[in-house]
């Protein structure tokens, strides 16, 4: 591994500084844009790419300053890295085969689907996945800043292919329904709540003439918008609640960071973790924690101890 230099340092000699981002470089697959990018204003790609050649006549002094502010933000992300701690891996829990199917009930028949419950139970998890597997399947996230019928169509244009620019949304309207047309598609809308009545009622109108599915992804505060679609509600033909967080879907993800199935006293604390307001994302937050302390005592896998400290220390 390259050594990192402190900024407290004095200045590396050139040719030791271009050797240990060479390497740092190696070790990340990281192009001289990437490492641009990552260092931001006062490093462009041509200024790296001088520099690392030894050409580069503008301020040295400032270049490797800012160098080794990046050499150190990397070093600090490798010891703060949970890459070793399992929770990316893949659980197929009670909930995202709940989503999962209503997702494919949608394509496959051309419906509309509401799934709805508190953050954290996996939803947009689960529908990115969906839609990563599958042809002609379509994944949207909203955030409040879409207000407007163009912002939304333009996105949505984009989203599904049909291009990104277009003269009205009466033309976006027009290049969306064409690309989805005759596909068996589906558009699945997470963070649906954000979106207002009209907005929601376009989707559906673009569903109706297109012929595709569509799935309405949101917590429960979608409930106050449809209030306000009844044409929306009427074409509901499957709904998902996801009301309760289940033991068994913590015990399941929990049990990949802990290459075992937790016990009893375990289960207790993750479950009250992925209860609270976070959801999962308070799980993977505690169990991130715990796999921290276990590997600040040199260990590789985690312990109850390690959960109940993390779980002290969130307290």
């Amino acid at each position: 591994m390259a050594k990192v230099l402190s900024l407290n340092a004095a200045p590396a000699p050139a040719a030791a500084l271009v050797a240990t981002v060479r390497a740092e470089m190696d070790a990340g697959g990281l192009s001289i844009a990437q490492v641009a990018r990552q260092i931001g204003r006062g490093v462009s790609e041509g200024t790296l790419s001088r520099w690392l050649r030894g050409t580069y006549d503008g301020d040295v002094a400032a270049v490797e300053e800012r160098l080794r502010r990046w050499l150190q933000t990397r070093a600090e992300a490798r010891r703060q890295s949970l890459d070793g701690a399992g929770l990316d891996r893949h659980a197929e829990t009670e909930a995202s085969a709940e989503i999962a199917a209503a997702l494919a009930y949608a394509q496959a028949t051309g419906d509309v689907v509401l799934v709805h419950g508190p953050s954290g139970r996996g939803k947009t998890w689960t529908a990115r996945r969906h839609c990563r597997a599958r042809t002609a399947a379509f994944y949207i996230q909203f955030t409040r800043s879409t207000k407007t019928l163009n912002g939304m169509l333009y996105r949505l244009a984009e989203t599904v292919g049909a291009g990104a620019q277009h003269a009205s949304a009466q033309d976006a309207e027009t290049a969306v329904v064409d690309r989805l047309q005759g596909r068996g598609a589906l558009i699945v809308v997470d963070e649906a709540h954000h979106l207002r009545a009209n907005l929601i009622d376009e989707l559906r109108c673009i569903r109706d003439v297109a012929g595709c599915g569509l799935a309405l992804i949101g917590d429960n505060s979608i409930h106050l918008t449809l209030a306000w679609c009844p044409q929306v509600v009427g074409r509901i033909g499957m709904r998902i609640d996801l009301k309760h967080q289940r033991e068994a879907d913590v015990a399941a993800i929990a049990a990949g960071p802990l290459a075992r199935r937790p016990d009893k006293g375990e289960l207790k604390a993750l479950t009250a973790a992925a209860r609270d307001a976070g959801g999962l994302h308070g799980l993977r937050r505690l169990l991130a924690r715990a796999w921290m302390v276990a590997h600040a005592d040199g260990r590789d896998r985690i312990e109850a101890a390690d959960i109940a400290a993390a779980a002290e220390g969130a307290a």
